[in-house]
């Protein structure tokens, strides 16, 4: 075993179980140690896709389409046209009626119509007081129109009556001659001479209201003659006047007044045509016009006779 000396250095025969290195022994050196290494990361290895023994993926299939359709051509927006200038078509109560290239209505340029407002204004204002101071003559010679209507047509209904009872009394009269009974003979005798009677005297009631009716339309012919005559004298009394003369009636004059105070209308012109454009007025007043001028040219001597239109305007 070996010993240690004073300096602590081994002395004697080494020990047995750690015996000293001979010449032809490397000396041996003590193991070193040795970190353990880290594992290598290494990516996985993708596998090919196992395929199964006579089985095909499926094919992809192309869109289905439906017989007979095509689909829409897709259309190019073509670049607006500078809108032409816009043309007048027509007239309303409100003035000109415009359209455009593209068909489109354009509204009315904005137009200052304050001079000829109040021009028409004045216009109109001096025909009121020229003709409402006749407006009864008007009213006079419309109610006289209308009276020269109602008589002319005087009722045949008497005279129709009349007829059929004396018919009654011709057939009494034929049982009286063919009955062999003296009391039946006097009995129709005395039915055929009452419906006789009675008979005649429908007639003689329809006569009677002819000859009356005659004679009245005769003296109403004759006021209405000169009821027209003073209307033309009237409408001549106003020099230069912008309407014709069937449309000069005090109450239309004041209808159209209206309008255009309201603004609707800026002349008196657009004021007549905004009624005669009323649904059926326009083409009744120029049927009835066309009718009275012959009927009254006919009675007066070929000189048609006033003509008013009043009438014919929805009140």
């Amino acid at each position: 075993m070996a010993d240690f000396d004073t300096d602590w250095k081994i002395t004697g025969s080494p020990d047995p179980a750690t015996p000293d290195p001979q010449p032809h022994q490397a000396p041996v050196q003590a193991p070193v140690q040795t970190l353990p290494q880290m594992p290598v990361y290494q990516a996985p290895v993708q596998q090919a896709p196992t395929t199964v023994p006579g089985f095909a993926p499926p094919a992809q299939q192309a869109p289905a389409t439906v017989p007979g359709f095509a689909p829409p051509p897709v259309q190019q927006v073509q670049p607006q046209q500078p809108m032409a200038q816009p043309v007048v078509i027509g007239y309303n109560v409100n003035g000109p009626v415009y359209r455009n290239a593209s068909g489109f209505v354009a509204p009315a340029p904005a137009v200052d119509h304050t001079e000829e407002r109040e021009v028409n204004l004045a216009e109109i204002q001096k025909m009121i007081n020229h003709f409402s101071p006749k407006v009864d003559v008007y009213q006079e010679y419309e109610t006289c129109q209308k009276d020269i209507i109602k008589f002319s047509k005087t009722s045949v209904a008497p005279l129709v009556w009349g007829i059929l009872i004396i018919l009654h009394g011709v057939v009494s009269a034929i049982m009286s001659a063919t009955s062999k009974s003296k009391n039946n003979i006097m009995i129709y005798a005395i039915v055929t001479a009452a419906f006789v009677v009675i008979g005649a005297g429908f007639i003689a009631l329809y006569i009677w209201k002819k000859k009356r009716h005659k004679k009245k339309i005769e003296a109403l012919l004759t006021k209405f003659e000169d009821l027209s005559g003073q209307l033309k004298i009237i409408y001549n009394g106003y020099s230069g006047c912008v309407l014709p003369a069937e449309y000069t009636d005090p109450r239309l004059l004041h209808k159209f007044q209206t309008l255009i105070y309201q603004g609707r209308v800026f002349s008196i012109g657009s004021a007549l045509n905004s009624q005669l454009a009323l649904p059926g007025v326009y083409q009744r007043i120029m049927n009835a016009k066309r009718q009275f001028d012959l009927n009254t040219a006919a009675r007066f001597n070929g000189t048609p006779a006033f003509f008013n239109a009043f009438r014919y305007f929805p009140h």
